[in-house]
């Protein structure tokens, strides 16, 4: 999810050494990097916690440490690439048409996360990716369509994986069934991301992509669909 795109927003002021003005091409700040990770880790252990609160009484204290390391990891992979990812390519869009353009991670959205996760579920706004600088209607449209494609594709590439392994996944075949989990894990996270952003309400990137491209944006939603169906057709949502 990107912020909000104005047209009364002033021009950014951009301090480079040769007084050009930005440069096409994709750069990371050390500030943008260390927000970008504190998300990740922070969105993954809120997941973590709501399925722990989720599945109270399910396992023995034994089980309960196995299940919590393979429920960090599985949240890890998914949000690296469903968060993660989807903000760089934003940010990598935004870069190419010559745009400012960084992460900057939401405390609060990351505390409301927590707070969510003690009753079994995960509601919160990890961050967003900032875009600066003159910006056509066109250039905002393909922006924002970037995240949400890029949840499509990786989801599709974590479903495949998923599908292949699937039917020796088992939990007396460890390595399949945790590779497995892992994956559907993050199908899943990308799936629901690519969705819930596309809601055609600001600040969410289905709203500008709307008003871009109406073509493009009911082609995404018919995609999110086909990819959760796709997944449910090939069994991996057995697990």
């Amino acid at each position: 999810m990107r912020g909000p795109y104005s047209d009364y927003a002033p021009p950014p002021i951009y301090v480079t050494k040769d007084r050009s003005g930005p440069r096409p091409g994709v750069r990371f700040s050390r500030t943008e990097l260390f927000q970008l990770l504190v998300a990740i880790l922070a969105l993954s252990a809120a997941l973590t916690l709501a399925n722990v609160s989720a599945s109270r009484g399910l396992f023995s204290a034994g089980q309960l440490g196995l299940v919590i390391g393979l429920w960090f990891v599985s949240a890890l992979v998914a949000v690296s690439t469903g968060v993660g990812l989807h903000e760089i390519s934003h940010k990598i869009v935004a870069q190419r048409f010559g745009l400012w353009a960084e992460f900057r991670y939401s405390l609060r959205g990351l505390a409301m996360a927590f707070v969510f996760a003690f009753f079994g579920f995960l509601i919160g706004a990890p961050g967003a990716t900032m875009v600066a600088g003159y910006v056509t209607p066109d250039q905002n449209g393909k922006i924002s369509a970037a995240g949400p494609g890029s949840n499509l594709v990786i989801g599709t590439v974590f479903m495949l994986a998923a599908a292949a392994i699937v039917r020796t996944a088992s939990v007396t075949n460890i390595v399949p069934f945790l590779t497995t989990t892992i994956f559907v894990f993050a199908w899943y996270m990308n799936v629901i991301l690519a969705g819930f952003n596309m809601i055609p309400i600001l600040p969410f990137d289905g709203a500008k992509v709307w008003v871009w491209n109406k073509g493009v944006y009911v082609g995404i939603v018919v995609l999110v669909i086909l990819l959760y169906l796709a997944g449910v057709y090939l069994g991996i949502t057995a697990l």
